[in-house]
């Protein structure tokens, strides 16, 4: 709203790349740890096995390397990654959002056009950035430590989306879309069917009290 506010001039799209921006590189400095966990327990990541606790999973990335700080910093492994794969996902999905609701803004969407378009959006966000998520997801998921580790991080970003194309295809680079599709639906539809109910029961609280 600031950014709305500040007579910038800029168009509606720019504005929300600032935003999104500005949010997400604290947003994953907070989300990353966490992140790398979940990631190395589902895959079953060297070390990580079925049923073992979120804190013994803490405990084992902070033990990887020499030093705590070794340790800290396996828990940021795929930090910029994330923020990479976040900033188009978000921009993607609010800039269509905004499209198929026909930039109504304040003059406000109902909840379940909200849900609707909140899940065609998300949707069509997170099946353009399946190969970041999955590039994203193939760096936490390795320890610093580990096997062919060292190899990979001497690869670029574009290098490493290049290499899983080279080797494993299309159907690599979008490894894992149908699932993406379900969840990206379901989380979409919630987002936004809630932000448009907030955003009118606000509103009539404020109108209220005037």
């Amino acid at each position: 709203s600031s950014l709305k506010g500040s007579g910038l001039g800029l168009p509606k799209w720019a504005l929300t790349s600032l935003a999104v921006g500005a949010a997400l590189p604290p947003y994953w400095l907070i989300r990353n740890p966490s992140e790398v966990v979940k990631t190395r327990l589902q895959v079953g990541a060297e070390g990580y096995y079925e049923g073992m606790s979120t804190v013994d999973a803490f405990r084992l990335a902070l033990s990887n390397g020499n030093s705590t700080s070794d340790g800290v910093s396996d828990l940021y492994q795929g930090y910029s990654e994330n923020v990479l794969y976040g900033f188009p996902a978000d921009i993607i999905k609010f800039v269509a959002y905004d499209m198929l609701t026909g930039g109504k803004g304040k003059k406000g969407v109902s909840p379940v056009d909200g849900a609707v378009y909140g899940a065609m959006s998300t949707a069509f966000a997170q099946v353009l950035t399946t190969p970041l998520d999955v590039l994203r997801n193939r760096i936490m998921a390795d320890p610093k430590n580990a096997a062919g580790a060292d190899e990979a991080a001497g690869l670029s970003y574009v290098d490493r989306l290049a290499k899983i194309a080279e080797e494993e295809g299309v159907s690599g680079l979008f490894a894992g879309t149908s699932p993406r599709i379900a969840k990206a639906v379901l989380s979409g539809a919630i987002q936004f069917a809630t932000y448009e109910e907030t955003k009118q029961k606000m509103s009539q609280f404020f109108m209220r009290r005037q």
